[in-house]
């Protein structure tokens, strides 16, 4: 089962499929970043998606393939646009996108490598996956581990959340100052990420 968009971007990850027959529908999108600072605590959140997703045979054949790993999630390339990045304050907005290097690269992404591990969930409705895979952002690359949770909410639609954190400095990105350096921003921050994804003939 395979879900697609095109992508129109400056990518640093390959982003071409094979794969890439159907239409996907993004809906109910809500990313965030979250950070903190010697002042206040501080969010950046978009509400656009656009991608790749493709399903292995385990979703329509779960006994033949639970086992499989890569039965489950066979690809998945997700894009958000620097633009539709909102942190509600002008300037931070501004130094955001400085600090993104948004003119040459102006999109985060990010491409699962393999699903290292299935998870134990009680909801038959729902698969949880520890996977590898890299994020980019300002023409850098990190790779990281983390989960991933897909809930099927009918035939044709699933949703996706799950978290991850990580530092600015993995994307060679140095935490950006206010006010002539009275306001410095930590190095963790925490992705969090809910979205729902449609399939389409």
């Amino acid at each position: 089962m395979s879900f697609s968009l095109s992508f129109a971007h400056n990518s640093s990850l390959d982003l071409n499929s094979s794969n890439s027959t159907s239409s996907l529908h993004f809906s109910n999108v809500e990313f965030r970043i979250s950070g903190t600072s010697n002042v206040r605590d501080w969010d950046i959140v978009s509400d656009t998606l656009g991608g790749i997703i493709s399903f292995g045979p385990a979703f329509t054949n779960p006994h033949d393939n639970y086992d499989n790993p890569s039965g489950w999630l066979e690809q998945v390339l997700l894009y958000i646009p620097n633009h539709s990045l909102e942190s509600g304050n002008t300037i931070m907005n501004q130094t955001m996108n400085k600090s993104l290097k948004s003119e040459t690269h102006d999109i985060l992404e990010y491409k699962m490598s393999h699903v290292e591990e299935i998870l134990a969930v009680n909801d038959t409705t729902m698969r949880s996956f520890l996977v590898n895979g890299v994020v980019g952002a300002a023409g850098a690359l990190n790779e990281l581990t983390h989960k991933v949770h897909v809930r099927q909410l009918s035939e044709e639609s699933f949703q996706i959340f799950g978290d991850f954190s990580m530092k600015m400095t993995d994307l060679d990105i140095e935490p950006p100052t206010f006010m002539r350096g009275a306001l410095t921003t930590a190095v963790a921050i925490t992705v969090d990420y809910k979205f729902t994804i449609t399939f389409k003939q």
